[in-house]
């Protein structure tokens, strides 16, 4: 029996009848402008995390919308994980594996492929009827959040994706910000020193697996398609672009596909545009798209990230903490653990170690900040503290550390540009740690030098069960505090 091809279509539907509580399907009106991410923001502050359909959504003129939009698809971590097959707490040991299990994509007829159905090119294309929301109150127009961005490097035409915004000005202009060192920018510079506009194809919607893929960090030029192979467990298919035929391909099982040019050295203002680190980004001069062709499903489903919540913010951590893990793990075999919490919006870093010799704290420190240009702050503590339990990583800095001995401060680092604290140009900064490891044992087998923990007996936790004394009911109604 052959595999069923997986796409949104069949996650939503599997994921449903799995986990029916992980969905909200909102049947009334919703408008885009605004009022979906704020519910999103509100379900965030309560830490809900169900994937939301909105099946009726209003777009931003307030007209209905043809297609319902999707929210919050990768905001659990548990569910993301689910997605790829791999366990949530473990996603820097296994999100790599997952990964570099190359799997090929195949190529599939123009009939066989979902995305399409409908095709729409030349003065009939409108951006204007996708349901693209307006999502933070200084943002200049509806933005297109969730879009992977595929371009080709000129030279030996391997294709990138990326997670690159898009401004949508009219009904085939959009304005669009490639990150200076991505490989994006790499591939526009190219196009551009030829004398030649830059094509570009921007498909939106598929299977959260193929999404976790296309985050995975690669060399330069290098194709994204096997690697989400590999997090799908089976090949990506394929389809050639209307516009540029087999140069650029595309998921042939995506909702939406848009193609256009990257007009040669012409830029427009762009911006401002509340960025993953919860602030807005700067307006600047940045390159257009002219559309030269929308393609999409007759059932089509719009997917968007809550921009700068954790929908946004899990996908990308996923090969931040296979990164981290991989480089630290060969310079520090005694790392165990990593985990990028949502607080930090990607800027910080847990590491858990089995300490068994001193300045391990600090060399892990050291190896990971290099990593990564977003990677601003490093907390290092022992493996009886649990790196996804922020209190106990906060507990341990609160009384395993001395700052005048346990603080480490890198000036001068480099640092990502969009850090609002970075000073101008944006370039270089400060990076820093937090050893909150207690020293190590004199010797094997002996006990480390530190103050037992308050503890239980592991056979009375082990046997009082809470609800053998609270019902549900109570336990849901009981205060909470911070």
């Amino acid at each position: 029996m052959p595999q069923e091809i997986k796409d949104l279509h069949t996650y939503l539907r599997d994921l449903e009848a799995r986990h029916p509580e992980a969905m909200l399907r909102i049947k009334r009106p919703i408008s885009l402008r605004y009022e979906l991410t704020a519910l999103q923001k509100k379900l965030e502050d309560l830490k809900k995390y169900p994937v939301i359909v909105a099946e009726r959504p209003l777009k931003v003129d307030g007209s209905p919308s043809e297609h319902p939009v999707v929210v919050n698809l990768t905001a659990s971590r548990y569910l993301v994980a689910e997605a790829i097959g791999i366990d949530p707490r473990r996603v820097a040991l296994e999100y790599s594996g997952k990964t570099a299990a190359r799997v090929a994509p195949v190529v599939v007829a123009k009939q066989e492929a979902p995305v399409k159905q409908v095709v729409v090119k030349g003065e009939a294309v409108d951006l204007l009827r996708l349901p693209i929301p307006l999502h933070q109150e200084l943002d200049p127009g509806p933005y297109v959040a969730a879009g992977y961005v595929v371009t080709c490097d000129p030279e030996t035409g391997v294709d990138n994706s990326a997670l690159q915004r898009l401004w949508v000005k009219s009904k085939n202009r959009a304005g669009y910000f490639p990150a200076s060192t991505s490989h994006a920018m790499a591939n526009l510079a190219k196009w551009w020193n030829r004398g030649e506009d830059m094509p570009i194809a921007v498909w939106i919607g598929h299977h959260p697996a193929a999404l976790g893929g296309g985050q995975v960090k690669l060399g330069y030029p290098e194709s994204h398609w096997p690697a989400m192979g590999g997090a799908l467990g089976q090949p990506l298919r394929l389809v050639p672009t209307e516009t540029f035929g087999e140069k650029l391909m595309v998921p042939a099982d995506a909702e939406i596909v848009i193609e256009g040019y990257v007009p040669r050295e012409v830029y427009e203002a762009e911006g401002p545009f509340g960025e993953y680190t919860g602030y807005a980004g700067a307006q600047r001069p940045s390159p257009v798209v002219e559309v030269t062709c929308v393609t999409h499903r007759r059932d089509a489903i719009f997917h968007d990230f809550g921009v700068g919540l954790a929908d946004m913010l899990v996908l990308g951590m996923f090969p931040l903490e296979a990164r981290v893990y991989q480089i630290v793990k060969q310079l520090v075999p005694e790392l165990v653990n990593v985990h990028f919490p949502l607080s930090g919006h990607r800027f910080h870093a847990y590491l858990q170690l089995s300490k068994t010799r001193p300045g391990i704290g600090k060399d892990a420190i050291l190896a990971a900040l290099p990593c990564d240009s977003r990677l601003k702050h490093v907390i290092a503590v022992d493996d009886d503290i649990d790196v996804f339990n922020e209190a106990e990583v906060l507990w341990a800095v609160a009384t395993r550390t001395q700052w005048d001995k346990d603080l480490v401060v890198i000036p001068g680092a480099s640092i990502f540009p969009l850090d609002p604290s970075a000073p101008y140009p944006g370039t270089f900064g400060t990076k820093g740690g937090i050893d909150a490891t207690c020293p190590p044992p004199l010797d094997l087998g002996m006990p480390r030098q530190f103050q037992a923990t308050n503890k239980v007996p592991d056979e009375v936790a082990g046997r009082v069960r809470v609800e053998d004394y609270v019902d549900e009911g109570s336990l849901a109604k009981f205060p909470g505090s911070f």
